[in-house]
């Protein structure tokens, strides 16, 4: 069972890994309908993944306060802070689409971090597997992180970058990307 774990939580994600990168390289992304198609496919096996990999037969992490009393929390937060950025859009009469962007947003959740969605997506997920205390399901968060991170590269340099030029530079400058940026006075 955990050779078609690792197979499945590893290997795929190194190929979808890997064939957005080329994509990407050869300047296919400009393609709307393919943009479209590897965000459905990069959503749907990540989101599969998040929801099947608790439920596979696996060792338990036996301590209930760990996985309720931790995980609870973060699933909570991780839920109310991946629809914010959302609602924030939707007041700024913008839409959170990479496909045809209108506007760079960089107040309120986006001026904290330039990725709000994503690190909200991570907490969640961090403590749904809590929630469930399957130990391979921690094995396949590396997997996941490294999965979003790339995605949020390829985002900022394929498609933000193109699109709003020195004002998405300029903003990245200030505003970290999963992490808030430490500003020192003076």
């Amino acid at each position: 069972m955990l050779s078609w774990i690792i197979l499945f939580g590893v290997l795929f994600p190194a190929i979808f890994i890997l064939s957005s990168w080329i994509i990407t390289k050869s300047g296919k992304l400009e393609n709307k309908t393919l943009r479209i198609l590897l965000i459905l496919i990069g959503g749907v096996f990540l989101g599969g993944m998040v929801v099947v990999f608790p439920f596979i037969p696996q060792p338990r992490l036996t301590n209930i306060c760990l996985r309720l009393a931790i995980g609870i929390p973060l699933a909570t937060f991780g839920m109310a802070f991946r629809i914010y950025p959302l609602i924030y859009f939707r007041r700024m009469k913008t839409r959170p689409d990479l496909v045809r962007p209108s506007k760079l947003v960089t107040s309120g959740p986006y001026s904290i971090v330039r990725h709000p969605q994503y690190v909200a997506g991570i907490v969640f997920v961090i403590g749904w597997f809590l929630i469930w205390g399957g130990i391979y399901s921690f094995y396949i968060l590396p997997v996941l992180i490294i999965s979003i991170l790339c995605q949020a590269l390829v985002e900022e340099r394929y498609i933000l970058e193109k699109e709003f030029g020195d004002e998405y530079r300029g903003y990245k400058k200030k505003v970290g990307m999963f992490l808030p940026k430490v500003r020192r006075k003076g």
